[in-house]
């Protein structure tokens, strides 16, 4: 049982090897935290802020620190002002913007990479909080609840927006593209455009984490990363690529480090930049995300067609398979020991797997035939 349990393993981790757009880089130059901010400017990525909380004490940080993709090195910068976690961030092409969070209200602060200077601005609208801001057209975006307000850095003023159709939750993520910001709250993910102060819901996501999770753009498409799934205690290593050309979810890997909730991600060169976070233990490790479709082997292409939801599920999945590759194929359900729980034949391009009301917590699952495997992850169960 060992060996089958070892052999499982490699499988799981070969699948995307050849492929996996994930590279280990130096460390973030603080301590292990969660709950960081994370910003870039030009050519630079700024992290800081954040606490760590384990041990019973709450403590915060306000260091700040410069990365250099170029030399892959850090650089401790101005302290912000306050100690302070749950701070929401935003950028535009030469200044950052952070504020709110535990220890500030409606006060935001603007960074000079220049002057290495931090300088208060007109207060925020709102009292946000553990949400990711965002910026478009070099306007940032600050939500609360149903509420979004915009902050022009040219006037110093910040107005309210059309509110959105949905509260988005605490610990919800964001991303922007040129044109449109998008707001991922549990399954829920909408898009704004500020052309026209709009609001567009799209497709909910089909992935494991519910929230805690980190986002970023790169190549006009929207990548979201770890998170929790129900409990905090549940962390997870998806990474999910929203395309909003077809408004579609695809899978794209499992995230190589440590699974982990509340990290930091930004975008710097059109790289995904990503870090810190916990699982209970606080991260400092930091990774950058360079991912080419076009340069995924043969086995990476055939996953994007298998599909399996709900993620987390109660007692029913359902498997889908691209019409041509229908055959002898069986999804297998393999407890985290090693042990096949359940197989299932999957003959039709769309199979209904019920009876699984048993299964609680985390498995292993491999979709395959005689002669080859052809996607594998993780299940998720209530």
């Amino acid at each position: 049982m060992r060996a089958f349990f070892v052999s499982l393993i490699l499988i799981l981790l070969q699948t995307h090897a050849d492929a996996n757009p994930w590279v280990k880089k130096s460390n973030f130059g603080g301590v292990g935290r969660h709950r960081a901010v994370g910003i870039a400017i030009a050519n630079r990525g700024y992290m800081g802020l954040g606490h760590v909380n384990g041990t019973g004490m709450d403590i915060s940080y306000k260091d700040w620190w410069a990365y250099d993709p170029a030399s892959d090195t850090w650089t401790q910068k101005a302290n912000f002002p306050v100690n302070n976690h749950g701070a929401v961030s935003f950028a535009t092409d030469t200044r950052g913007y952070v504020g709110g969070g535990s220890a500030l209200t409606n006060e935001f602060y603007e960074y000079n990479p220049v002057t290495n200077t931090w300088n208060p601005i007109a207060p925020c609208l709102l009292s946000p909080g553990d949400t990711q801001g965002f910026s478009v057209q070099n306007k940032g975006y600050v939500y609360q609840a149903n509420q979004l307000v915009e902050y022009d850095p040219s006037i110093n003023s910040w107005q309210l927006k059309t509110s959105a159709p949905v509260a988005f939750g605490t610990w919800s993520c964001s991303f922007a593209t040129e044109s449109s910001g998008f707001i991922k709250s549990g399954i829920n993910l909408y898009e704004y455009k500020p052309s026209n102060d709009t609001w567009i819901q799209r497709a909910s996501f089909p992935g494991a984490m519910s929230n805690g999770s980190s986002a970023f753009c790169k190549d006009g498409k929207g990548y979201v990363t770890c998170g929790y799934s129900g409990g905090l205690s549940v962390v997870t290593d998806e990474v999910w690529e929203f395309n909003p050309g077809n408004n579609s979810w695809t899978y794209i890997c499992e995230f190589p480090g440590t699974s982990r909730r509340f990290p930091v991600a930004f975008t710097v060169n059109d790289k995904g930049y990503f870090g810190t976070g916990t699982n209970g233990i606080n991260l400092n490790d930091f990774w950058q995300f360079d991912f080419d479709p076009l340069a995924t082997n043969e086995l990476t292409q055939m996953t994007s067609t298998v599909n399996i939801f709900p993620i987390p599920a109660d007692d029913e999945i359902t498997v889908t398979i691209q019409n041509d590759m229908v055959g002898d194929w069986k999804l297998e359900i393999i407890r985290l020991t090693g042990e096949i729980e359940k197989e299932c034949i999957l003959s039709e391009k769309t199979t209904n797997i019920k009876g699984l009301n048993s299964l609680s917590g985390i498995y292993f699952y491999t979709v395959k035939n005689e002669e080859r495997t052809i996607k594998n992850g993780k299940l998720y169960f209530k």
